[in-house]
């Protein structure tokens, strides 16, 4: 294993509320996963996605957040760490993620911001996949992010992270108010740099 860690876009989920795949939302000439990938290049991390034609649950059914954390860790051992981002939170400055990613130089568990359980850092260890393993093939075993902080006794970073960085796309309305943001042609992001996942 090396020390590089790598970059995991949750956009396997079933996107109820906002009655489309939130992933393939239009944004600029690309999608929003599409938006993101680019975005999150930036980091010099590979960026990798879980959902369709990227990193594929490994149960059938959705089990949510933790089981595209497990797949990352199962499929790809060679990362020592994962940044773990929803593609629906597209205002998380990539200077609140490399303070995530500094943390994973000397912690061995979970990392988030204090009022925020994603984005989220975790270390890419044996006794995670394992312990994710058990929960997922449990029915009632947990499916929270919050549980696998308390699990491992993760580190919750004092500082918060601000109000409009939290931003999440969940409904219809939530994405004009974020495609009316003034800000959104501004921040389109460049070329894409470093290695991405796929």
């Amino acid at each position: 294993m090396t020390e590089q860690g790598a970059v995991l876009i949750l956009a396997g989920g079933r996107s109820r509320r906002m009655g489309t795949d939130k992933a393939q939302l239009p944004v600029a000439d690309t999608t929003l996963l599409g938006w993101q990938r680019q975005r999150l290049a930036g980091l010099n991390l590979p960026v990798w996605h879980s959902g369709p034609d990227g990193i594929a649950d490994a149960w059938p059914d959705f089990r949510g957040p933790l089981a595209g954390i497990y797949s990352a860790l199962r499929q790809h051992p060679e990362a020592a760490f994962w940044l773990v981002i929803p593609v629906d939170m597209p205002a998380v400055p990539l200077d609140r993620l490399r303070r995530l990613a500094q943390c994973m130089k000397t912690e061995s568990l979970p990392v988030a911001y204090s009022n925020a359980p994603l984005p989220l850092a975790v270390p890419a260890t044996a006794a995670l996949q394992e312990t994710l393993a058990t929960w997922l093939t449990q029915p009632d075993g947990p499916r929270s992010l919050r549980a696998l902080m308390s699990h491992f006794n993760g580190r919750w970073l004092a500082e918060p992270l601000a109000e409009c960085d939290r931003l999440n796309l969940n409904t219809p309305e939530d994405w004009a108010a974020f495609q009316a943001r003034p800000e959104l042609e501004r921040s389109q992001p460049d070329s894409p740099r470093g290695e991405t996942g796929d």
